[in-house]
């Protein structure tokens, strides 16, 4: 499945699709069940459960190998097999075991084992069964011990051409005490088409589960601005010109947003991007936040791959990665250049600042 087959006549077909869930048999891999199941039942999506048994994670005791000789590597071939159907054997019942509780529960749910890496195995299945959505957690460990889901996320989230949704070991816990109901969904942008594209799917995961969209956009204040003439700046106007774009940018894609029936709300957040995500994300605890893996900004600055990489490790909160491939969606506003290089060039052609930057005291 391709990123086009989720995308008809606009409309986002993410929640009518099997959702595939890999797991490992570790408690920090079924923590993305919680999430899995808020959006499985809400728009009666069924479940694809999963485990993949790599081959290359599995050693042999020291006495099989201290027996092979140049000429017969049999022991170590038949221990391979051994382990390999048993770690197999082991994936199967324990992913049965899942899927019939939650069968029990009223969800449609099959799982499914296979051998070969794990990365790879999940973007296969994913194709093969028509998912539309990839949900797991950032860390965990394959039946034979091996800790497998770090690397492995970051992989399929390069990777896929549908969306992941990944959530934390720290998240994991704080469900376990806390609850887990998602109320929030936070969508960043940078004001560039591309990052727009996100919102189709924001808005169908909002309208289907009744969620508050923030839309957010960070005006990054913490270095000075460098021109052409690789001068810094940094003037009271410059940084109030950014926010007043900044704002009226998000206030006209929210208006659009409430036209179609949705609760929401903006924020603009000042710092770096990564940052004042981050402290976003802790301070509202029970939101979802979604964005697409890479976007411009106004600076030509590709950020929003490296942004969504931190919030996927650091941010404690799900985060629904979207593949850079998505479609345009010409039909809402990109934000325009606005007065603020106009504000620097001013300050040029007066002195201001040259030798040295200029910093708001503001």
């Amino acid at each position: 499945m391709t990123v086009n087959d989720v995308v008809e006549d606009g409309a986002i077909n993410i929640l009518s699709q099997p959702i595939l869930v890999p797991l490992d048999g570790s408690d920090v891999a079924t923590g993305i069940l919680p999430y899995v199941l808020q959006i499985a039942g809400k728009a009666n999506t069924p479940l694809v459960l999963f485990t993949a048994v790599d081959p290359d994670a599995i050693d042999c005791p020291a006495s099989v190998m201290s027996a092979e000789s140049p000429s017969a590597g049999e022991p170590t071939a038949v221990c391979r097999v051994r382990i390999e159907e048993s770690s197999r054997v082991h994936a199967q019942d324990t992913l049965h075991g899942v899927a019939a509780r939650l069968r029990d529960d009223g969800m449609e749910t099959k799982a499914t084992v296979t051998i070969g890496d794990p990365a790879e195995e999940i973007l296969r299945v994913a194709e093969a069964e028509g998912c539309g959505l990839i949900a797991m957690s950032t860390h965990g460990r394959n039946p034979i011990g091996r800790s497998i889901l770090g690397s492995i996320t970051d992989r399929v989230i390069r990777a896929s051409n549908i969306p992941v949704l990944t959530v934390t070991p720290v998240r994991v816990r704080k469900n376990r005490e806390e609850g887990a109901p998602l109320t929030t969904i936070v969508a960043p942008l940078d004001g560039s088409e591309f990052s727009q594209r996100a919102l189709p799917y924001v808005e169908r995961l909002a309208r289907i589960l009744s969620m508050e969209v923030l839309l957010t956009r960070v005006v990054r204040t913490e270095h000075p601005v460098y021109t052409d003439t690789e001068l810094g700046f940094w003037v009271p106007e410059f940084r109030e010109e950014m926010n007043w774009e900044a704002t009226e940018y998000l206030e006209q894609v929210a208006q659009h947003l409430r036209d179609k029936g949705l609760t929401v709300r903006s924020q603009v957040l000042a710092g770096s991007a990564a940052r004042a995500l981050l402290n976003l994300a802790h301070e509202t605890p029970q939101n979802l936040i979604a964005m697409i893996t890479r976007g411009r900004t106004g600076l030509s600055r590709w950020m929003m791959g490296s942004v969504a990489s931190t919030l996927v490790r650091r941010s404690g909160a799900p985060v629904l990665v979207l593949p850079a491939g998505l479609p345009a969606r010409p039909w809402l506003p990109v934000a325009a250049p606005g007065a603020a290089k106009a504000l620097v060039s001013a300050h040029l052609s007066t002195g201001i600042g040259r030798g040295q930057p200029v910093v708001s005291r503001g």
